[in-house]
């Protein structure tokens, strides 16, 4: 009996040794929109091939039914399959106010609505919703696409900007003079609102910005026009007040 026991011993060394890690397999999200599939990860890196990287996801232009492989780098891998691209588009209709505007959609029972970010989808953030949508105007363009979903699957999106509503009106600057130095010339003034800087012109024609309440410039040599325009913390600019030096 004394001579089995390493034997034994030999058999659970070996028995542990042969029971490997379970590879883990890629955990995704798949998401069909017109002509084009987007895969992103959920856990860990993988690679696709056929697919483009674009930030967080995985591309693919393709309109007909096709399969793929997700390989989790490391791991294990999985094939999926997706259907082809829908042939509807939502149809819109958009009401334009001077607050806000409101978007109504037809043919699909579900939309989704997305940002455009330099001509491309923002996939995350998108709002799911149905028949219509309204969205506020602010005083910069903005774009959207809007998708109509059909048992898991995107139409085509549909773009449209909505235009900005008027600029507010920037309060100008108070109290501008002219105060001639021996070598220079000051511009002085006051605000008494929020800004974010002072823009100085000469003759129409830009020459400096400061967050102060002074600017020093050269001595003109024969008679000029400056003006300061007051700029928001919006960024928009006041119409400018003006005034005239002469030597």
């Amino acid at each position: 009996m004394k001579r089995l026991i390493p034997f034994f011993f030999l058999l659970a060394s070996c028995g542990i040794k042969a029971n490997p890690e379970v590879l883990k397999v890629p955990e995704i999200e798949v998401r069909r929109i017109g002509q084009k599939v987007y895969v992103k990860s959920l856990s860990g890196e993988v690679r696709i091939d056929g697919f483009e990287r674009q930030g967080d996801y995985w591309v693919r232009e393709e309109e007909r039914p096709f399969c793929f492989v997700v390989e989790r780098i490391g791991e294990g891998s999985k094939k999926l399959c997706v259907v082809g691209a829908l042939e509807e588009k939502p149809s819109l209709k958009i009401s334009e106010g001077e607050a806000h505007i409101e978007v109504y959609a037809s043919n699909f029972e579900a939309y989704r609505l997305y940002n455009l970010i330099d001509s491309s989808l923002s996939l995350e953030n998108a709002k799911i919703y149905r028949e219509s949508i309204q969205l506020e105007r602010d005083y910069w363009e903005r774009c959207y696409a809007i998708t109509g979903i059909k048992e898991s699957v995107e139409s085509q999106p549909v773009e449209f900007c909505v235009k900005p509503k008027p600029p507010p009106t920037v309060p100008e600057v108070d109290g501008l003079e002219v105060r001639e130095g021996k070598q220079a010339l000051y511009l002085v003034w006051s605000y008494g609102q929020d800004y974010r800087e002072f823009v100085i012109y000469r003759d129409g024609k830009e020459i400096g910005r400061t967050s102060g309440f002074a600017f020093e410039t050269e001595l003109p040599k024969g008679k000029t026009t400056f003006t300061v325009r007051a700029v928001s913390p919006l960024g928009f600019e006041s119409k400018g007040r003006s005034v005239d030096y002469s030597p």
